[in-house]
């Protein structure tokens, strides 16, 4: 039975309900000993007092007027047994009943007439506490109220009435618990009458400040999108401006576009430049050409080049080259470029640093204007301006788009070598038909190695390396430079110097797979942006312990940084990541700071 119970201890903490019969002492007697046998049974019958007292942990102490319940379970316990009981009255008797709760330590006794009883500022203020309501009041402690509101279902059940001093000018915290059902949601009149105030209306729950974390979270949702718009505020702009790092990061550990097998990159290589050995030199035309003069060789060289590969069965032969100054062998290379004119594509290239100079392949070669010749595409590619680094193919441009002014439709636009390249393999219409930069995804780092002109031009290379020209059969070769004196350099993402005929090969592979990377327009940026201002507002305001909120900042940090990862990967997306993380995480500190503060400093809280 409950009246043994023997705590391990002497001092322990009880979770106490203290319940009074309203106007007891007014009553007859036979009419006092009806409502103390009403009330016995309506608290007999509560589930949580079977539940603990079957577990022997619960006290019952008789008052004469009413009952003491100390609880030795869960804090709610309490909070249970008074809204059961509540209930049971109210449904079935006009009993008028009065509760006070609070969890404080108590000191096990045994009463004159040897039955277990208890002391301590446990009971003492629970009955205190009870003492300050009227009928159908359920008081609580703040102490207890703060227990509870760790708990969504009790918030709105609980509301602050302020401090007030009783006995031995101790002063209390009490928080009234109502719902339509049970309680009492008038100011009880000792308050009235202590503090000289207003009735409240219904109050938020205690520990909780929704105005002021609301506010918290809309000024730093807001300051985070300004800055959007204010890229040079010290410190500040970096939430918006490392964005750019941290794509470039995506770039290097998402998923890469898939190597071609059937993309050739033919170097022109330091050990081309140098030209053939003597004893080689007289072996074959080409080395021969090669070892005559130094680089830019012979037209001849590129003419016997296109010769051995299309003989060999190559698709396409991409020149990243503009041939734009007069040599010897122009006729034959002209001659060569006619004869397989559906199946080959040679350079323009647009001077960036003389105005956009265009610069074209010699009038001996491509008859002009050669840049609009379907052979010619020109080679330039425009990086960011912000790093110099090159992270997106345009495919077409013009004239006045080139000197900063708005396109014209009327004006015919250039094409680039990758669009020309397409439009041979018959794949024109996978080219995006715009003027407009498109962010690409980009290839291995390792992929498209040299394969050193000099190789091709060898005979005995040609036979032991190229199985005389059957690697080369369903190819698309790019011929470029690889040597480091020709500087054709580009930086990027992956690299900070891949090469020219290489970056081409990624373009083409991005566009044959369409791989092109998206970022979203601005005002979705923002809208994701306040979606986490109201996520950290919902989780500051409705996750009840402070430690499930902190885990809970974090899962949603650490889903939303897999998220952004599998956009990428999966969709080609590019999500803002820092914005959204820095207001979460922001409004998260800030509101945690800020509740501490507002906790220990209120001394009266309205609701």
């Amino acid at each position: 039975m409950s009246d043994q119970l023997q705590p391990e201890a002497d001092l322990a903490i009880a979770h106490v309900l203290f319940i009074d019969i309203v106007a007891y002492s007014k009553l007859a007697i036979d009419q006092q000993k009806e409502v103390v046998q009403q009330l016995n049974q309506y608290v007999r019958d509560s589930e949580q007092v079977r539940r603990a007292d079957t577990a022997g942990k619960l006290i019952r102490i008789p008052t004469g007027d009413g009952v003491a319940l100390a609880f030795f379970t869960s804090p709610d316990a309490p909070v249970r047994c008074a809204i059961e009981v509540s209930k049971a009255v109210r449904n079935t008797s006009a009993l008028q009943l009065r509760m006070g709760i609070h969890s404080g330590p108590v000191d096990q006794l045994s009463d004159v007439n040897e039955r277990s009883n208890l002391a301590g500022t446990g009971i003492n203020m629970a009955q205190r506490i009870m003492n300050c309501g009227d009928a159908g009041h359920i008081l609580l402690s703040q102490r207890v109220a703060d227990d509870l509101v760790q708990y969504t279902r009790w918030r709105s059940q609980l509301h602050e009435l302020g401090e007030v001093e009783v006995k031995h000018g101790v002063r209390i915290s009490l928080v009234n618990l109502y719902t339509d059902e049970v309680g009492n949601p008038e100011i009880p009149q000792s308050l009235r009458r202590a503090v000289g105030r207003k009735p409240i209306e219904k109050a938020r729950a205690p520990v909780r400040s929704p105005g002021l974390l609301a506010t918290i979270c809309v000024s730093c949702t807001a300051l985070v999108m300004s800055l959007r718009f204010v890229p040079a505020v010290p410190v500040l702009s970096h939430v918006w401006g490392h964005e750019q790092a941290l794509e470039d990061w995506l770039h290097r550990t998402g998923r890469r576009t898939l190597t071609h097998p059937e993309f050739v990159f033919v170097a022109i290589s330091t050990k081309s430049l140098a030209g053939p050995e003597g004893a080689k030199a007289g072996k074959d035309r080409m080395l021969q050409l090669m070892a005559e003069h130094p680089f830019p060789w012979s037209r001849e060289v590129w003419a016997r080049l296109l010769d051995r590969f299309f003989q060999s069965g190559a698709r396409l032969v991409i020149f990243n080259l503009v041939f734009s100054s007069p040599t010897e062998g122009a006729q034959v290379f002209r001659a060569a470029l006619d004869r397989y004119r559906n199946r080959v594509v040679i350079g323009v290239n647009f001077d960036l640093e003389n105005a956009n100079k265009l610069v074209s392949p010699n009038a001996d070669l491509i008859p002009p204007p050669a840049e609009y010749d379907d052979r010619v595409g020109y080679v330039n590619y425009w990086p960011d301006e912000q790093d110099g680094k090159l992270r997106a193919a345009r495919f077409f441009t013009s004239n006045r788009q080139l000197a900063g002014q708005k396109p014209s439709q009327d004006e015919r636009p250039y094409v680039s070598l990758v669009a020309r390249a397409m439009e041979k393999l018959g794949r024109s219409n996978e080219v995006p038909h715009d003027l407009q930069d498109h962010l690409i995804r980009f290839s291995a780092t390792d992929a498209y190695q040299p394969h050193p002109v000099w190789e091709i031009a060898d005979s005995d290379m040609w036979h032991s390396k190229y199985s005389d020209g059957e690697f080369f059969e369903g190819k698309i070769v790019i011929v470029g430079a690889s040597a480091s004196v020709l500087r054709d350099v580009i930086d990027n993402p992956i690299s900070p110097e891949i090469k020219g005929p290489v970056m081409h090969l990624n373009v083409l592979a991005a566009t044959m797979d369409h791989e092109f990377l998206r970022r979203l327009p601005i005002a979705l940026d923002l809208l994701i942006v306040s979606v986490f201002g109201l996520l950290a507002w919902l989780l500051l305001g409705y996750v009840g312990r402070w430690l499930i909120c902190l885990l809970s900042f974090l899962a949603l940090s650490v889903a939303y940084l897999l998220l952004a990862f599998a956009l990428y990967n999966f969709l080609g997306i590019f999500v803002p990541v820092l914005p959204p993380l820095v207001t979460l995480l922001a409004c998260g500190f800030l509101g945690f700071v800020a509740q501490q503060i507002y906790k220990r400093s209120r001394s009266v809280v309205h609701g």
